[in-house]
């Protein structure tokens, strides 16, 4: 089992996916960004542009599915987030500032849904992201974790500990962005709402690897403790 999932990592490694990772990144907020600014140019209202500009991260999620050949964890994630974004902006007023006031809003509700992933059945939201960053993106690439969530204890309580550190960064950046909205004017504080989370996405990255060293040397010390105990034979 060990060496299955070493020739995995070995063959579906992030590098290998970096270029294809980072093109849906720049889709999901760079096309967000745009097409915000875009539909405003060509006179649509700020609820509309706001909807349109939710347009980018669906894109992303569906280009996803179409390389990994399945509608995966974090492409649904990002589905979501985006629904509720869009549900929470068309409920109640819907003037310029109460839209990216919602948005922040939107953002510590999934800060909680992160939390609550960690305490119902199934396995955490980030292990999903890191599906999708911490291979190259394919198929066979993604199931190498799902066998890694199956064979290492640790690295289950990394996923967990990783989810709470990202559901932390969502909560501050939600009460960060709600700030900048209440002193900026509303084309500003729209940019900002979508480059704070570019912000809090490199805190958690950074944060998600020290800890992902962190219960890997925690693995490695655990199985050559148990090794040293085998009886030997002779």
């Amino acid at each position: 089992m060990h060496d299955q999932i070493a020739q995995g990592l070995q063959t579906h490694p992030t590098g290998k996916g970096m270029p294809f990772n980072i093109l849906v990144t720049l889709v999901e907020v760079g096309g967000s960004i745009a097409l915000f600014h875009l539909a405003r140019a060509r006179g649509a209202s700020d609820v509309v542009s706001y909807l349109v500009g939710s347009i980018g991260p669906l894109v992303g999620g569906l280009i996803i599915w179409v390389r990994a050949r399945k509608f995966s964890g974090a492409s649904a994630s990002i589905f979501a987030f985006t629904g509720v974004s869009a549900i929470i902006a068309l409920i109640g007023s819907t003037s310029p500032k109460v839209l990216l006031y919602k948005d922040c809003g939107a953002t510590a509700l999934i800060g909680l849904i992160f939390v609550g992933s960690c305490v119902l059945p199934g396995k955490p939201l980030v292990f999903y992201m890191a599906q999708r960053y911490g291979t190259d993106g394919t198929h066979d690439g993604m199931a190498v974790f799902d066998l890694m969530w199956e064979t290492y204890r640790d690295f289950r309580a990394g996923m967990y500990v990783t989810s709470y550190l990202w559901a932390t960064l969502f909560l501050v950046q939600a009460g960060g962005t709600a700030l900048i909205i209440r002193g900026t004017r509303y084309s500003v504080a729209y940019n900002y709402d979508q480059i704070l989370p570019l912000v809090a996405a490199g805190l958690g990255i950074a944060g998600s690897i020290v800890i992902g060293r962190y219960f890997t040397r925690k693995g490695r010390a655990r199985g050559a403790a148990a090794g040293s105990t085998q009886p030997q034979h002779g």
